[in-house]
């Protein structure tokens, strides 16, 4: 399928094309903004001891597991089954010509693929910090479980992408992306075992950012206004990308992986906070009368 649209020009010129860059940065700025001051007004400000930085691993190797099984991996059954019906539909080849045919567009996702690099390393690390700073405990296990988070989100899209090895849409010239004008639809081209942890599917940019939406979720489970911001930022993430470097699809893919994980990192870092000692173990004992090995979940 072929969309005709009008053009507004080359991509970049314009004084429309320079306002839709700013405007997105503009509303992503807004957010992060909104995420810090959340944090600080429901917070719990204890004086209490450093939460170690070595809890970035907390039951890291049980969280890994069960991100792949989390709604008994229908996430990831999902993703895939999605991904194939964009494809087969041509949902996927419609949204990236109407994309192509208007370049400008593309403007609007500029901002998300540069903050979706950026973010995922320096939230963390501001987030645990700060945490630090103002003693406050919740702070530094939300610093902590997004650095995980991050950790594992980026360990499961980089396997799928060397596996998948999905040719990018060629929306936009910049970086390794090139601009493709082909016609002929080639958005089920996948060159599988590739070995290339680079670009295709899923998005680890919306996978980034639904994780930390889910963590964040978790962690402040009472902060409403704080949870639609979060999944907000997540979702303004998954529409830039498909405007920039990703097939829609390869975004709804990631959105869903990326909230099995962070759901599941959020739920296991939660349980620090209401000081639950019952973690995941396995310990052996032995009495006058038994002995064997105790698991406790």
């Amino acid at each position: 399928m072929e969309i005709n649209l009008p053009s507004a020009g080359r991509r970049g010129t314009g004084i429309r094309s320079k306002y839709c860059g700013d405007g997105s940065y503009r509303i992503i700025f807004f957010l992060l903004v909104f995420f810090v001051f959340q944090f600080k007004l429901h917070g719990q400000n204890d004086e209490m001891s450093v939460v170690p930085i070595s809890n970035i691993f907390h039951n890291i190797g049980w969280n890994a597991l069960n991100s792949v099984t989390y709604n008994y991996g229908m996430n990831f059954i999902g993703a895939a089954a999605e991904t194939y019906i964009f494809i087969e539909t041509g949902a996927d080849w419609e949204w990236r010509n109407i994309v192509y045919d208007n370049p400008w567009i593309s403007d609007y996702g500029t901002p998300g693929l540069y903050i979706g690099y950026i973010a995922p390393a320096i939230a963390p690390v501001i987030t645990y910090f700060t945490g630090r700073f103002i003693k406050n405990e919740k702070l530094q296990i939300a610093g902590l479980a997004l650095a995980q988070s991050v950790l594992l989100t980026l360990a499961t899209q980089s396997i799928l992408k060397t596996i998948t090895g999905r040719k990018l849409p060629g929306l936009v010239t910049k970086l390794d992306h090139t601009r493709n004008p082909q016609t002929n639809d080639f958005s089920g081209e996948f060159n599988w075992f590739t070995m290339n942890p680079i670009g295709g599917w899923p998005s680890s940019h919306t996978a980034n950012a639904f994780a930390a939406a889910a963590v964040i979720a978790e962690i402040y489970k009472d902060n409403f206004i704080l949870k639609i911001a979060a999944y907000s930022y997540a979702i303004l993430m998954g529409f830039s990308v498909t405007l920039d470097v990703h097939w829609a699809s390869e975004a709804v893919a990631g959105a869903l992986i990326g909230y099995a994980i962070g759901k599941t990192v959020g739920r296991n870092f939660n349980k620090l906070l209401s000081n639950n000692k019952q973690q995941n173990t396995v310990s052996f004992y032995c009495t006058p009368t038994s002995a064997g090995v105790r698991i406790v979940f």
